[in-house]
């Protein structure tokens, strides 16, 4: 490898390509980032029948019925018997705190009775309660209470399942409605622990709310009290979206991230008015009435959101409103012309197409851009950005297929967007627009996806070949920083982001991935030249062919200040290491050091258990410089990311 650090690019690595993902999606949100840990707390159905509100359980005499508080639905408690009780099975943050804080709205219809709130171990011999609260209801109308519910330390083991339950006690019927239970050292209403390690990847664009998500999401859904906000079905992952978690608490997890903004409005089944009225309640000052709503909810200052994108895989079947080229190149115009005489000032990305990798799908791809960025031209202004969405779902069709050959065209993947894609979007949109091309590609989700079964058998986005996939995809962007400006890793809570499984919090490998890459800070990408061994991989199913794939794959960039030269080094050999000689030209350097991110099987990943199995370590090298007339060089183990920093003397 030669590094020749007095050749830079001319267009310097725009930070925001280093951006994450949030969508309402699993336990992204609920169970995640929210630090409330019932689910489905408003005790509604959002157009699912039953007998029982979705992820409850009730027992008894205990009857779901009309009539909730500022919402269609409560359940009642009868006296018969006192055995009528209403239950969710949840995982305490106990390994953080015991101390909790529940909530909920009670009435006695007919006349006052008591109900008992427990926390117990969920599994058989349940014992003797590890909390408990004894709440009365006195008034025919609804009246709120708040309790403490604390567990005593060692009481519980760390990720053991919890039995929360409501029983009636004596008394008259109690109607219970809105009920929440939240632990004491939450930050504002987020996880703490979430909240410090998505500070410690130092995100510096967050985007949300999806994803699919956001082809249905309707965003005044979400503001106001909470008790007020109507419980929605989530249409595109299923479940029930209670919008506890809407537009202002994604501004104040931002700030807690020190994040830039940058929001996916509905173009699915929502109109160019609902996302012109989103930027308005953003960024207008409060003389209008969506800027006089967002002061009434608590921020008379605007959000100032400048960074929209309009849709998301509109070309899908998957996708709500999904459409044709035509279609879509006349929703983004209709869109924009709105989201602009809002706000002139706002960048938006319009929905382009990269997610198909044969020579067919390729072409599909490039004509769907063709018909939007044409469009535009005609009737401008053009696009800021063009997103696409490269993600590899695995195993997909390679299910029958050995695992060194998944993992190989896994691999190889990467390579197939740095030598076809990439350049064949850039060379389409000057091609359009001209030599002085405004439009910029944003890469808005990518990474391994869940594509069918044997997915943990395979290289995935939660085991080690994530975070050499993560690597070798950033070096390829990075690479492409005159064009690639913008991207989001899929995703911060899901994908191989941060994990919060049975209360416990932890990462996957490639977060530490992202994080080795953000806290580096490169800037200026520096001519490297790099000769080895490698590999021409085939073509197999949906991934297309890739030739000369290096087996080691490098990147070298001077930080802003020019101090400090950094090289991220991958080896994506699955099972050979690979010796690496190094020479630095036009950069005076006194010191190296390095840190390694590999494990002894590629499958290998972090759980409850094993929080830190695969996470970065010091890496030993020889010193540097090197004696005069000497070589330097280190052996970078299989499947493994060394990140070499260099200090000016």
């Amino acid at each position: 490898m030669h590094i020749h650090a007095a050749h830079t690019a001319s267009t310097p690595i725009n930070p925001m390509v280093f951006g994450n993902f949030l969508e309402h999606l699993g336990a992204n949100i609920y169970g995640g980032v929210w630090a409330q840990i019932l689910l489905n707390p408003n005790l509604e159905a959002a157009g699912e029948n039953g007998k029982t509100p979705p992820d409850w359980e009730m027992v008894g005499t205990a009857v779901w019925q009309e009539g909730g508080y500022l919402s269609p639905r409560c359940v009642r408690l009868m006296p018969a018997g006192s055995d009528g009780a209403l239950m969710q099975t949840i995982y305490l943050p106990i390994q953080r705190t015991g101390r909790y804080t529940g909530a909920l709205y009670l009435r006695a219809p007919e006349a006052p009775g008591r109900i008992v709130v427990t926390l117990t171990r969920a599994a058989a011999p349940a014992g003797p309660p590890l909390a408990q609260a004894t709440l009365a209801a006195e008034r025919t109308t609804w009246r709120k209470l708040a309790f403490p519910l604390v567990v005593a330390p060692r009481a519980l083991a760390k990720g053991e399942a919890v039995r929360f339950q409501i029983a009636h006690r004596d008394g008259g019927p109690v109607d219970v409605d809105q009920v929440e239970l939240t632990p004491d050292d939450n930050l504002l209403g987020y996880d703490p622990e979430i909240v410090r390690l998505s500070r410690a990847l130092q995100v510096p664009v967050l985007r949300w709310p999806g994803g699919n998500f956001s082809s249905g999401y309707h965003w005044q859904d979400a503001l106001g009290m909470r008790e007020r906000r109507p419980t929605d079905r989530n249409a595109a992952w299923g479940g029930v979206e209670p919008n506890s978690f809407g537009i202002n608490e994604y501004i104040r997890f931002c700030r807690l991230l020190h994040a830039q903004y940058q929001i996916t409005v509905n173009a699915g089944d929502g109109t160019p008015e609902e996302a012109a009225a989103w930027v308005q309640y953003c960024n207008s000052m409060p003389r209008n009435r969506f800027g006089q709503m967002r002061a009434a909810n608590g921020s008379p200052e605007p959000y100032d959101v400048k960074l929209w994108e309009v849709g998301n895989e509109l070309y899908g079947g998957w996708q709500i409103g999904h459409t044709d080229a035509a279609g879509n190149a006349d929703r983004y115009l209709r869109f924009r012309d709105a989201m602009r005489q809002a706000d002139p000032d706002i960048a938006l990305i319009a929905t382009g197409k990269g997610d198909e990798f044969t020579t067919e799908g390729l072409q599909r791809d490039l004509d769907w851009n063709a018909r939007l960025l044409r469009a535009t031209q005609a009737r401008g202004p053009l696009p800021d950005y063009l997103s696409l969405h490269p993600l590899v779902p695995m195993p997909y069709d390679l299910a029958n297929a050995p695992y060194a050959d998944r993992y190989a065209s896994v691999m190889a993947f990467p390579e197939f967007l740095d030598a076809r894609m990439l350049p064949a979007l850039a060379q389409q949109i000057v091609s359009i627009e001209g030599p002085a091309a405004k439009t910029r590609l944003a890469v808005t989700e990518w990474g391994i996806i869940y594509g069918g079964e044997k997915y943990g058998e395979s290289p995935n986005p939660e085991n080690l070949c994530g975070a050499i996939f993560n690597a070798l995809m950033l070096n390829t962007l990075l690479r492409h920083s005159d064009w690639v400006t913008l991207a989001n890793v899929t995703g911060l809570m899901h994908g191989g982001g941060i994990k919060k499984r049975q209360g416990v919090v932890y990462v996957d490998p490639q977060d530490w991935t992202q994080q080795l890459y953000t806290t580096a800070r490169p800037h200026t990408p520096v001519e490297t030249v790099t000769d080895g061994p490698g590999s021409d991989v085939p073509a197999r199913g949906f991934l297309p062919a890739a030739t000369g794939v290096p087996d080691v794959d490098v990147f070298a960039a001077l930080t802003a200040d020019g101090r400090r030269l950094v090289v991220f080094a991958v080896n994506r050999h699955r099972t050979e290491e690979r010796p690496l000689r190094l020479d630095v030209d036009g950069f005076d350097a006194a010191s190296l050091s390095a840190t390694l991110l590999t494990a002894s099987d590629p499958q290998a990943g972090n759980s409850i258990d094993a929080p830190d199995a695969v996470a970065p370590r010091p890496f030993s090298t020889p010193a540097w410089p090197p004696a005069p007339g000497a070589e330097w060089q280190v052996s970078l183990p299989s499947h493994s990311l060394v990140v070499l920093t260099l200090s000016h003397r």
